[in-house]
């Protein structure tokens, strides 16, 4: 699902189905229905969301309904557009949180569908660096399902979660008894930058110890030309290479590990 903004507003909220419009108030969103009341009446009604093609609020903004989303598999920064953004909780059932995530937000600019688009490509990139290919985005300030919007809101919100998570059994069957890597390419992200930044490297990754906790895999050892990184955590295993995590000096690092 996503939001946009026309120039054209009416008095009305409009929701549009397969083959008719219903000019109405809006009142509610739920995970499987729309709840609203027709303009004449107080009497609220219900409607399937898979029957909703999207609502046009009063104010201008557009909610697109979209039942199927596609989910595929994110090695980490290196294909962060194939993240998810998704406002409907639904959507990550089965899928495990990553974690919250927040980036500053322009109110005077939110009205512009490209700033949007610029807010949803942060998200993505942010999730994408921790292992995330599914973004969850509650109805917040500014991005109100009601078209109800707030000045004070400076950040925009999300939930970051994956849809499957690599295990330890995985990753012993893919290494095996290797404990010595080639890594060829890094990604880092400086801690409050909206900007990801891509360096290519020949360096060795040794591995000394794998643990699993609380349903996450992190290795510990060696990366050249990182003295002080020690820790890594497993975020995507792939058939010719896997991608480890580690923050260091308030940046966040993505390196992507031949096998």
């Amino acid at each position: 699902m996503f939001f946009t903004y026309l120039t054209g507003f009416c008095q009305t909220d409009t929701i549009f189905f397969k083959n008719q419009k219903i000019s109405c108030k809006v009142l509610k969103i739920k995970t499987d229905s729309i709840n609203y009341k027709l303009v004449t009446s107080e009497t609220q009604y219900a409607v399937a969301k898979k029957d909703v093609d999207k609502i046009i609020y009063k104010n201008g903004k557009v909610f697109s309904v979209k039942e199927d989303i596609r989910i595929v598999h994110v090695d980490g920064v290196s294909n962060f557009n194939d993240v998810v953004i998704t406002f409907t909780p639904g959507d990550t059932i089965k899928s495990t949180k990553i974690t919250d995530l927040n980036i500053s937000f322009d109110f005077e600019e939110s009205g512009q569908s490209k700033y949007l688009e610029k807010a949803y490509k942060q998200l993505k990139i942010h999730a994408s660096m921790l292992g995330a290919n599914i973004v969850y985005i509650p109805e917040q300030g500014a991005l109100s399902a009601a078209g109800i919007t707030d000045s004070s809101m400076t950040d925009l919100h999300g939930i970051a979660y994956c849809s499957s998570v690599p295990t330890l059994d995985e990753f012993d069957k893919k290494i095996g008894d290797k404990t010595e890597f080639n890594a060829t390419e890094q990604w880092y992200l400086p801690k409050g930058k909206p900007d990801v930044y891509q360096l290519y490297f020949n360096g060795k990754f040794i591995i000394s110890e794998i643990t699993e906790s609380e349903g996450f895999v992190y290795i510990n050892g060696e990366l050249k030309g990182f003295p002080k990184a020690t820790s890594f955590r497993l975020i995507s295993i792939s058939p010719k290479f896997f991608t480890v995590s580690f923050e260091l000096n308030n940046n966040v690092y993505n390196v992507q590990v031949n096998l």
